[in-house]
């Protein structure tokens, strides 16, 4: 079958439209009535219009545009992966005139984060967001303010006008944890759970998940404690220590984040079912030592991409 596809200039031509209109029309730009819209929509479609490659790619570079990333990658190795997603995902849109600055930050600060987003728009001047970011009010309003395009990555936010989520359901994560525990031990666990922050959304879905989960399979269990470690391995060992002097009777340490090197640490000398998420190099060799039963991965070069 023979496939015929227009140009800007022949749409044009068979309307009897300018090619202006045209362009305005099939971009969602400009001001076009809905009945010329439709009709140019209606005729492209007709016709097997196909965009120019070269053209947009020319079009673009005379407007490039800059998005800015924020992540809580400061000591946090999980992050990397992460970040090589992001910059591929930019080079390779580098001919349409895109380009990424990440900022890096570490914790959950809310002063911190509010700094980096301002930093992001009123110095970096960017065009559109992508955050991993704490789940405030304030950040809310700073977003909302800006109005740029926003979307979440990794952990999600309520902020209503973002865009899109982008990573994993972190309730559902700590819902499998649940399930594997569950399966692997019948006897009644006494359970420390590490997570980042409760400034983090989806730091606290995967607490919840996970113990709603052991509820409603009716397992036997306790939870002695429910710390924060903000993601880093000296706070995790610190805690870790104290926990367990409190808790002498706990059996099982659930580490939900980040900071597993400094919770292993800390953990040195009991004998702890471990379980833990993602898969940085100190875990991967955990694992391999039999410290650690298993891990919940989340592919971060992709959701970086």
């Amino acid at each position: 079958m023979l496939c015929l596809m227009a140009t800007i200039r022949e749409l044009a031509e068979i309307l009897g439209v300018s090619r202006g209109t045209v362009d305005r029309a099939l971009h969602n730009r400009g001001e076009v009535s809905p009945e010329i819209r439709e009709l140019v929509l209606s005729k492209a479609k007709e016709l097997n219009f196909q965009p120019n490659r070269a053209g947009i790619m020319l079009a673009m570079r005379k407007q490039p545009r800059k998005i800015g990333a924020l992540v809580t990658s400061v000591g946090n190795p999980f992050f990397d992966p992460l970040i090589a997603g992001m910059e591929k995902a930019s080079a390779d849109s580098s001919d349409f005139g895109f380009s990424i600055h990440i900022e890096k930050v570490k914790g959950f600060g809310k002063e911190t984060h509010l700094a980096a987003i301002r930093h992001l728009v009123m110095e970096v001047k960017c065009d559109a967001l992508v955050l991993a970011t704490i789940d405030d009010k304030d950040v809310e309003e700073c977003l909302s303010a800006s109005g740029l395009p926003v979307i979440a990555v990794n952990s999600d936010i309520s902020y209503p006008g973002k865009l899109c989520y982008v990573g994993p359901d972190p309730y559902e994560k700590g819902a499998l944890h649940a399930g594997l525990l569950a399966m692997t031990s019948r006897e009644k666990r006494r359970i420390i759970i590490l997570k980042g922050s409760e400034a983090m959304k989806g730091h606290e879905n995967i607490v919840r998940g996970f113990l709603e989960t052991l509820e409603s399979k009716n397992a036997d269990f306790t939870i002695e404690g429910i710390y924060s470690t903000s993601d880093d391995d000296i706070i995790a060992e610190k805690i870790v220590r104290e926990a367990l002097e409190t808790h002498p009777e706990a059996d099982t340490l659930f580490i939900t984040t980040a900071g597993v090197a400094g919770a292993m640490k800390g953990a040195e000398g009991r004998d702890l079912m471990i379980f833990v998420s993602d898969d940085i190099p100190s875990t991967k060799e955990f694992i391999r030592s039999g410290r650690i039963k298993w891990t919940i991965c989340q592919e971060p070069f992709r959701q970086g991409l």
